[in-house]
């Protein structure tokens, strides 16, 4: 997940962040920020003050809410998307979810990119929505469970399914409570060592509760920097029942390369986002940014810890070597604009060794002086 920040001393906000000093944009990793819309007028600016903070999708309830009130979300999101940016140059990828019930599905535009399935107590009853809901069933779908007692509920999440938390009072919790960035700091120290994928915010006030979604990303970025996620590595490693399928070898092997060259960013060359859900279930202790030509797959991407989703729409070269380090050079200079890496910095390149390879099945470890070296001699520089 990227937060992005313009700091402007004159309009310092609340929360940990107030007097944080730069002159430069700043891009924060934590896990992902789902905000839970509820009945009450959003504009675009409300969107842009929670994507600013630290959000990332936007979920509106359906099985609470109504079409209109859907409609105004999405409107309100299309709009934010045309306002000029912190960063003009790059697209920031909003994921726009719906909660549903399995036992009363609605029709859905190609807009939404997540659906939260309610009211699904078995696999079986998973098999038969998707069998009856032929357009829902080609689309993400996280599954609400009605409660942890379900039989079998390692079966409905062995897929990979990312998973959210959510306590329905964290935010007014944080605004009574005397202590709140302390127990905020506990809260989310559980979040981080549960690798958790994200967190849903639910608010019950008028406003977009900016100061506490501030103080969350700040309390994550603190307590990522305070984890020895190298050492944790293979202790928060599960055993792989064989076969493991190839794409997921390959996604784990160049986690564990990255872990024993040290290397600072994985860099992923997806169209779909399969590649960069494996790099996130094999939980690499550096940043993933996943690069990728289609809108709908970087919103999507938000839902996976680890994954920074980067939007390239630059024309398409003639061959795959050529677009390869041209996409991987696009990462790098965002990495080096953003402070994320330096020139002497390793990363490990995961890509598809042909244009029509179906998955990502080969990485190379490079350092960034090495890659925009290949890149301006591609270019004649």
């Amino acid at each position: 997940m990227v937060w992005w920040m313009n700091h402007n001393p004159s309009k310092q906000k609340e929360g940990v962040f107030n007097g944080l000093e730069t002159k430069n944009d700043t891009v924060y990793e934590t896990i992902n920020i789902m905000y839970d819309c509820h009945n009450v007028s959003y504009d675009r600016y409300d969107i842009r003050a929670l994507v600013n903070a630290g959000v990332n999708i936007i979920n509106v309830d359906m099985t609470i809410h109504d079409n209109g009130f859907f409609q105004q979300i999405k409107i309100a999101v299309d709009l934010f998307e045309k306002i000029p940016q912190i960063m003009p140059s790059l697209y920031i990828p909003v994921g726009l979810s719906v909660t549903i019930s399995a036992l009363n599905p609605i029709d859905l535009d190609d807009r939404v990119d997540i659906i939260i399935l309610k009211d699904v107590t078995s696999t079986n009853q998973l098999r038969e929505f998707k069998k009856q809901n032929k357009k829902l069933s080609s689309m993400t779908i996280l599954l609400w469970p009605p409660s942890l007692g379900i039989v079998d509920l390692n079966e409905l999440i062995k897929a990979r399914k990312p998973v959210f938390y959510m306590h329905p009072d964290i935010v007014e919790d944080y605004y009574e409570g005397p202590s709140n960035d302390r127990e905020l700091l506990t809260q989310v120290r559980e979040l981080i060592t549960n690798r958790f994928d994200g967190v849903i915010l639910k608010n019950h006030g008028k406003q977009p509760p900016i100061a506490f979604i501030q103080s969350f990303v700040s309390a994550t970025e603190i307590l990522e920097n305070e984890t020895n996620l190298t050492a944790d590595y293979f202790n928060k490693s599960f055993p792989l029942l064989l076969p493991v399928l190839q794409p997921y070898s390959v996604a784990l092997a160049a986690s564990i390369a990255a872990v024993t060259c040290g290397a600072k960013a994985i860099f992923v060359l997806t169209s779909t986002g399969s590649s960069a859900k494996d790099l996130s279930c094999s939980a690499p202790p550096c940043r993933v940014l996943a690069i990728t030509r289609n809108e709908k797959c970087a919103r999507r991407m938000h839902l996976y810890r680890k994954i920074m989703p980067l939007l390239y729409r630059e024309k398409r070269l003639g061959s795959w070597q050529e677009e390869r380090l041209a996409r991987t050079a696009f990462g790098v200079k965002f990495c080096i604009k953003c402070g994320l890496l330096d020139f002497n910095a390793k990363l490990v390149v995961l890509a598809p060794d042909d244009q029509g390879t179906a998955y990502c099945n080969g990485f190379q470890i490079f350092t960034v002086l090495h890659i925009m070296n290949f890149y301006l001699c591609e270019k004649g520089i």
